[in-house]
Protein backbone atom coordinates (compact mmCIF):
# COMPACT_ATOMS: atom_id res chain seq x y z
CA UNK A 1 0.00 0.00 0.00
CA UNK A 2 2.71 2.02 0.78
CA UNK A 3 4.54 1.78 -1.98
CA UNK A 4 1.74 2.52 -4.28
CA UNK A 5 1.47 5.64 -2.72
CA UNK A 6 5.19 6.60 -3.12
CA UNK A 7 5.01 5.42 -6.41
CA UNK A 8 1.87 7.73 -7.76
CA UNK A 9 3.95 10.67 -5.70
CA UNK A 10 7.01 10.35 -7.58
CA UNK A 11 4.92 10.55 -11.02
CA UNK A 12 2.98 13.36 -9.96
CA UNK A 13 6.16 15.00 -9.13
CA UNK A 14 7.98 14.29 -12.62
CA UNK A 15 4.66 15.51 -14.14
CA UNK A 16 4.72 18.42 -12.41
CA UNK A 17 8.59 19.04 -13.31
CA UNK A 18 7.95 18.27 -16.75
CA UNK A 19 5.10 20.85 -17.21
CA UNK A 20 7.20 23.63 -15.81
CA UNK A 21 9.95 22.82 -18.05
CA UNK A 22 10.93 25.14 -21.67
CA UNK A 23 8.82 23.96 -24.62
CA UNK A 24 11.23 23.55 -27.50
CA UNK A 25 10.36 23.13 -30.78
CA UNK A 26 11.92 21.79 -34.10
CA UNK A 27 11.13 23.60 -37.02
CA UNK A 28 13.01 21.87 -40.01
CA UNK A 29 14.52 24.62 -42.98
CA UNK A 30 12.44 25.06 -45.96
CA UNK A 31 14.28 23.95 -49.11
CA UNK A 32 13.97 26.29 -52.00
CA UNK A 33 12.60 28.83 -49.66
CA UNK A 34 12.80 33.04 -49.32
CA UNK A 35 14.14 34.02 -46.49
CA UNK A 36 14.03 37.25 -44.54
CA UNK A 37 15.26 38.64 -41.31
CA UNK A 38 13.64 41.43 -39.16
CA UNK A 39 14.70 42.09 -35.71
CA UNK A 40 14.82 38.76 -33.20
CA UNK A 41 12.92 36.38 -36.33
CA UNK A 42 13.90 34.53 -39.55
CA UNK A 43 10.96 34.02 -41.58
CA UNK A 44 11.46 31.37 -44.68
CA UNK A 45 8.04 31.27 -47.11
CA UNK A 46 8.08 28.70 -50.04
CA UNK A 47 5.14 27.95 -52.00
CA UNK A 48 3.73 24.77 -53.34
CA UNK A 49 3.55 24.56 -56.80
CA UNK A 50 6.68 26.35 -56.61
CA UNK A 51 4.99 28.77 -59.40
CA UNK A 52 1.31 29.41 -57.79
CA UNK A 53 -1.13 29.27 -61.33
CA UNK A 54 -4.10 31.42 -61.06
CA UNK A 55 -7.47 29.61 -60.46
CA UNK A 56 -5.50 26.41 -58.00
CA UNK A 57 -5.10 25.88 -54.88
CA UNK A 58 -1.61 26.60 -53.56
CA UNK A 59 0.01 25.78 -50.23
CA UNK A 60 1.74 28.68 -48.69
CA UNK A 61 4.69 27.21 -45.90
CA UNK A 62 6.10 29.48 -43.47
CA UNK A 63 8.72 28.73 -40.96
CA UNK A 64 9.22 30.99 -38.10
CA UNK A 65 11.97 30.34 -35.77
CA UNK A 66 14.48 33.24 -34.17
CA UNK A 67 17.77 34.49 -34.94
CA UNK A 68 19.62 32.95 -32.19
CA UNK A 69 18.60 29.38 -33.14
CA UNK A 70 15.72 28.73 -30.65
CA UNK A 71 12.35 27.62 -32.15
CA UNK A 72 9.65 29.61 -31.34
CA UNK A 73 6.19 27.74 -30.33
CA UNK A 74 2.79 29.18 -30.07
CA UNK A 75 3.72 32.48 -32.25
CA UNK A 76 0.69 35.03 -32.96
CA UNK A 77 0.58 35.67 -36.75
CA UNK A 78 -1.58 37.16 -38.83
CA UNK A 79 -1.00 36.74 -42.45
CA UNK A 80 -2.95 39.72 -45.21
CA UNK A 81 -2.53 38.93 -49.13
CA UNK A 82 -2.36 41.87 -51.24
CA UNK A 83 -3.10 42.57 -55.09
CA UNK A 84 -2.19 45.95 -56.21
CA UNK A 85 -2.88 47.59 -53.13
CA UNK A 86 -6.39 45.86 -52.54
CA UNK A 87 -6.19 43.52 -49.62
CA UNK A 88 -7.88 40.13 -50.80
CA UNK A 89 -7.73 38.27 -47.65
CA UNK A 90 -6.52 39.06 -43.85
CA UNK A 91 -6.66 36.30 -41.44
CA UNK A 92 -7.52 36.50 -38.21
CA UNK A 93 -4.48 35.66 -35.69
CA UNK A 94 -3.00 32.50 -35.84
CA UNK A 95 -0.54 30.67 -33.53
CA UNK A 96 1.96 29.28 -35.28
CA UNK A 97 2.78 25.59 -33.60
CA UNK A 98 6.15 24.62 -33.82
CA UNK A 99 7.73 27.19 -36.06
CA UNK A 100 5.57 25.57 -39.34
CA UNK A 101 2.49 26.70 -40.58
CA UNK A 102 0.68 25.80 -44.25
CA UNK A 103 -1.37 28.49 -45.48
CA UNK A 104 -3.93 27.58 -48.60
CA UNK A 105 -4.98 30.10 -51.16
CA UNK A 106 -6.40 30.37 -54.46
CA UNK A 107 -5.08 33.26 -56.47
CA UNK A 108 -7.88 34.55 -58.84
CA UNK A 109 -5.71 36.19 -61.58
CA UNK A 110 -2.13 36.27 -62.91
CA UNK A 111 0.07 38.72 -61.23
CA UNK A 112 2.34 39.89 -58.99
CA UNK A 113 0.80 39.66 -55.12
CA UNK A 114 2.42 40.27 -51.61
CA UNK A 115 1.96 38.67 -48.63
CA UNK A 116 2.17 39.83 -45.54
CA UNK A 117 2.84 38.79 -42.36
CA UNK A 118 2.24 40.38 -39.14
CA UNK A 119 4.08 38.79 -35.88
CA UNK A 120 3.02 40.43 -32.35
CA UNK A 121 6.42 40.55 -30.82
CA UNK A 122 5.34 40.20 -27.26
CA UNK A 123 8.83 38.12 -26.19
CA UNK A 124 11.18 40.52 -27.56
CA UNK A 125 9.92 44.33 -27.93
CA UNK A 126 6.24 44.44 -27.54
CA UNK A 127 5.69 45.29 -31.13
CA UNK A 128 4.10 44.30 -34.41
CA UNK A 129 7.10 43.40 -37.21
CA UNK A 130 5.91 43.00 -41.20
CA UNK A 131 7.32 40.64 -43.20
CA UNK A 132 6.66 40.99 -47.12
CA UNK A 133 6.60 38.48 -49.78
CA UNK A 134 6.29 38.95 -53.22
CA UNK A 135 4.12 35.56 -54.94
CA UNK A 136 4.07 36.02 -58.81
CA UNK A 137 0.96 33.95 -60.12
CA UNK A 138 1.27 32.81 -63.56
CA UNK A 139 -1.91 31.86 -65.59
CA UNK A 140 -2.10 28.45 -67.38
CA UNK A 141 -1.28 29.31 -70.48
CA UNK A 142 1.83 31.53 -69.45
CA UNK A 143 2.64 28.14 -67.40
CA UNK A 144 2.69 26.40 -70.88
CA UNK A 145 5.43 29.23 -72.14
CA UNK A 146 7.18 28.96 -69.29
CA UNK A 147 8.58 24.94 -70.17
CA UNK A 148 9.62 26.07 -73.82
CA UNK A 149 13.49 26.31 -72.99
CA UNK A 150 12.64 22.47 -73.03
CA UNK A 151 11.29 22.25 -75.78
CA UNK A 152 13.98 22.64 -78.56
CA UNK A 153 15.72 19.97 -76.48
CA UNK A 154 12.52 17.80 -76.88
CA UNK A 155 12.66 18.59 -80.95
CA UNK A 156 16.19 17.96 -81.19
CA UNK A 157 15.72 14.36 -79.23
CA UNK A 158 12.74 13.51 -81.79
CA UNK A 159 15.31 15.00 -85.06
CA UNK A 160 18.08 12.76 -83.86
CA UNK A 161 15.87 9.38 -83.28
CA UNK A 162 13.81 10.21 -86.78
CA UNK A 163 17.39 10.83 -88.82
CA UNK A 164 18.58 7.71 -87.23
CA UNK A 165 15.21 5.46 -88.73
CA UNK A 166 15.99 7.35 -91.85
CA UNK A 167 19.07 6.08 -91.94
CA UNK A 168 18.81 2.45 -91.00
CA UNK A 169 15.85 2.17 -93.36
CA UNK A 170 18.06 3.62 -96.24
CA UNK A 171 21.33 1.21 -95.25
CA UNK A 172 18.69 -1.93 -95.63
CA UNK A 173 17.63 -1.20 -98.92
CA UNK A 174 21.00 -0.59 -100.54
CA UNK A 175 22.01 -4.01 -98.49
CA UNK A 176 18.77 -5.55 -100.76
CA UNK A 177 20.02 -4.09 -103.71
CA UNK A 178 23.41 -5.00 -103.68
CA UNK A 179 22.40 -8.73 -102.54
CA UNK A 180 19.68 -8.52 -105.59
CA UNK A 181 22.24 -6.79 -107.92
CA UNK A 182 24.98 -10.32 -107.22
CA UNK A 183 22.18 -12.58 -107.71
CA UNK A 184 21.79 -10.88 -111.70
Amino acid sequence: MISNIVFLLIIVVLLIIGSLSTQYAVADPLKNSILQRIGNYNIEMKTDPKIPVAGQNTKILLRISSVNGDELVDVPVVITIFKEGVKLEKTHPIFVPYGHFTHEYVFSKAGVYALNIDINDTGYSGQNIAFVFPINVLDSFALFFSALPLLPIGSAVISVIIAYTILLNKRKRNGRRTIEHKKT
